[in-house]
């Protein structure tokens, strides 16, 4: 039961890495206006600025269910043995802390 509850706390947990990483990055946008220009020949200014496709279908889905997923494999991982509370809690940040500094040179350094 443990190692269910932990993998379900952990996947919870990413998708609020997302939303928070959401929010920290359009105040990062209004802050600072160059980051969020899109790069010369994209299409740029909102979801519905771009056709459709199947590639950014993917990355949709990617974007939003990769992060709960990996999480929650890590969840799993930690919750199979009994660890202490303060191992957990510092996987969790950390894991939190690379996944945002990733998302961040991806999206607003190399315009991945």
């Amino acid at each position: 039961m443990r190692r269910l509850l932990g993998t379900i706390g952990f996947a919870i947990a990413g998708l609020v890495s997302i939303i928070s990483w959401s929010a920290v990055d359009s105040r990062l946008c209004t802050v600072i206006k160059g980051w969020c220009t899109p790069p010369a020949g994209t299409c740029g200014g909102g979801v519905d600025a771009c056709r459709a496709t199947v590639g950014s279908t993917i990355e949709l889905f990617v974007y939003l269910f990769g992060p709960p997923i990996l999480f929650a494999v890590l969840g799993f991982y930690l919750f199979s043995r009994r660890r202490p509370a303060r191992a957990v809690a510092t996987y969790l940040a950390g894991v939190v802390i690379a996944q945002w500094i990733l998302w961040f040179l991806a999206v607003r350094i190399l315009h991945i």
